[in-house]
């Protein structure tokens, strides 16, 4: 509504006083007294402008008196407060009211431009019929004359008090124009004074609430660093957390997995407070809101009320070594997310962070030790008491019956960690009982086999481990694994690993192709020795001139006779359990033996020198087919 007057009403007026008399300047001492007092006094500014305007009111000899106020960032202003004589005996609230409705300073107001422009004191002696105050409100108010005195605190205009004698005319002189303005700028002060007091008290009550704000995040601080330093798990992070700030938390992996959940009393968990897991990130508002908080993901999301998500969510990230390991988020519950919030969403985060990089170096001090340990075992430099104590302190009860593995590849492959070498044998070893170490020849692995198996079948539980930890590899990784001896003793590593050693010179010799292998002293006996020094050219031709057209010919009776040889020698080179196991007369065998007497020259039965010829020429072929080599004999031995 615009305005340039106060409310309407009121009695009229004495005569006004001649300013110059002594009664009037002593009236006007009194009156600044009066104020000057309630400067100092006032915790009300309204109460203090009121005042101010009813003194100016006897003054200047008026009945009304209006305070506007400009309004922040704007060239208008709003009315404050008002007095008027009539309005004696109503409640401040009521005649204030009738003020606080009203504008100056709007486009169709030119007086109140020219006060702010002049920055001095405006009569308008006849305000029904003068262009510049706003004709509307003249009427509706009932002014017939006006002055309008700027509030100009520092030379800018922060107010106007705007003077009139209801209904009828007053001839506003120089003298009461400058009493006026006294008044004015005593109201000025009145509202610096005021404003600063505001400011004051804001500060006042900033710097407690900030102390107390403070005084609450020391007491977190100390609750999460105290259930750091005493171990606390994610889980009991996670409640001290929402222990905290009352609100539902949870701790997730890099790959978003929950792996720690806490929720406040009451609601009914993820049906009310719906986890930011991987599955709720793939939504796309989700998925957008997340990058938008950049590399690291810090800050507050949501809500996503088209996805089912009716909350907002803080997230920590979680970071070791510049790498963000997971996050740490708080679901807005109860009350609106504050300061502090935020603050222990980063100390847990902060403590997450710090109780993985503890448990990464205590895992690294025990990967290390371990692997010495290892290395130690087999070459049996240390003293066994020390390695026994050592072994037992990891949890290694080298008494416990154990195989020693090598793991390796062929010249061009790309061998696994050695912490996937070691987490593959750990899968099918029970226990802690896996070591791993580098070598020379790839990566040692002593696993723990399993107790009832071993006890039974050593080489079967043996081969089960070897053979699982080739699954747990896969098809894409083409691993050489030689098989040891079992070890029940500390003494005993250092020959498994000299002979699993042995094994895989002859896989890294004899295997070809990007299949994975698996081959055991038991596979090679005594003749590994032979193999291991052999290059793959020698054993070919050891094999051809040994057993010749056995081996080169495509004959299926001189394949009969090639299989012969091998279960005669499988049978103790017995010829009735020979017969027995290839369902044929004992002549038949003793036939054969002749047949290779005959192709070989080799006397079977009755030249040792001769059986070992044919012993090791037949280990050949079998090592041959054992990794996936057909070398260059035709025909490869009988299974």
């Amino acid at each position: 509504m615009d305005t340039n007057a106060p409310a309407a009403g009121g009695s009229r007026s004495e005569p006004a006083e001649d300013p110059g008399s002594l009664g009037a300047y002593r009236r006007a001492v009194r009156a600044f007294g009066e104020v000057a007092g309630a400067l100092n006094d006032a915790q009300d500014s309204d109460a203090l402008l009121r005042l101010i305007g009813r003194h100016l009111c006897e003054l200047v000899g008026v009945t009304r008196c209006s305070v506007y106020l400009r309004e922040p960032d704007s060239s208008l202003f709003r009315g404050q407060v008002g007095w008027n004589r009539s309005w004696e005996g109503r409640s401040y609230e009521e005649s204030d009211a009738c003020i606080k409705r009203l504008v100056a300073g709007t486009e169709r107001d030119a007086l109140t431009r020219e006060i702010v422009q002049t920055r001095r004191p405006v009569v308008v002696a006849d305000a029904q019929s003068d262009p510049r105050p706003v004709h509307a409100a003249m009427r509706a108010w009932d002014v017939r004359s006006m002055l309008g005195v700027p509030m100009v605190p520092g030379g800018e205009v922060i107010g106007i008090v705007f003077l009139d004698d209801a209904e009828r005319r007053h001839e506003f002189t120089p003298a009461e124009s400058e009493i006026a303005s006294v008044f004015a700028d005593l109201a000025a002060v009145a509202i610096s004074q005021a404003e600063m007091t505001a400011r004051l008290r804001k500060s006042l009550r900033t710097v407690g609430k900030q102390n107390e704000l403070l005084e609450h995040a020391a007491e977190m601080d100390e609750t999460l660093t105290s259930l750091v330093l005493m171990g606390g798990n994610l889980a009991e992070i996670a409640e001290a957390v929402t222990e905290l700030t009352g609100k539902p938390c949870d701790i997730y992996d890099a790959e978003h997995r929950r792996l720690a959940t806490a929720r406040p009393p009451g609601g009914d968990g993820d049906a009310v407070w719906r986890p930011l897991d991987r599955a709720a990130r793939e939504q796309p508002a989700i998925r957008g809101a997340v990058e938008g908080l950049g590399e690291r993901g810090s800050g507050v999301i949501g809500p996503f009320p088209e996805a089912g998500f009716e909350h907002r969510y803080l997230v920590a990230p979680i970071v070791t070594r510049n790498e963000v390991w997971g996050s740490v988020t708080i679901v807005e519950y109860g009350r609106p997310f504050g300061a502090l919030d935020a603050h222990i969403a980063r100390r847990a985060a902060t403590n997450v962070a710090l109780e993985l990089v503890a448990e990464r170096r205590a895992a690294n001090a025990e990967w290390d030790a371990r692997a010495s340990l290892a290395g130690d075992l087999i070459r049996g430099t240390s003293d066994i008491t020390a390695l026994t104590r050592r072994a037992e302190y990891l949890g290694v009860d080298v008494g416990a019956t154990h195989v020693v593995c090598l793991a390796g590849v062929q010249r061009d492959g790309m061998l696994p960690s050695i912490a996937e070498v070691a987490s593959a044998f750990a899968a099918r070893a029970p226990g802690r009982g896996v070591l791993a170490a580098p070598v020379a020849e790839g990566i040692v692995v002593i696993a723990r086999l399993d107790p009832g198996l071993s006890a039974s079948d050593p080489v079967r539980a043996a081969r089960d481990v070897a053979d699982g930890a080739l699954e747990e590899f896969g098809e894409d990784k083409p691993v050489l694994i030689a098989i040891g001896p079992c070890c029940t003793s500390v003494e005993c590593y250092p020959r498994a690993y000299e002979e699993a050693r042995q094994v895989m010179s002859c896989l890294k010799t004899f295997a070809e192709g990007d299949s994975s292998v698996v081959l055991s002293t038991d596979d090679l006996g005594p003749g590994r020795l032979f193999l291991a020094s052999s290059t793959p050219e020698e054993a070919d031709r050891f094999v051809h001139d040994a057993l010749g057209a056995l081996v080169t010919s495509d004959d299926a009776a001189l394949a009969a006779v090639l299989e012969t040889l091998q279960v005669f020698f499988e049978s103790s080179r017995s010829v009735r359990r020979a017969a027995q196991r290839l369902d044929v007369h004992e002549n038949t065998i003793r036939y054969r033996l002749a047949r290779i007497k005959e192709l070989t020259g080799l006397a079977i039965g009755s030249d040792a020198n001769d059986e070992l010829t044919a012993h090791l020429a037949l280990l050949i072929l079998r090592m041959q087919r054992l990794a996936g080599r057909k070398g260059r004999a035709r025909r490869s031995t009988p299974a």
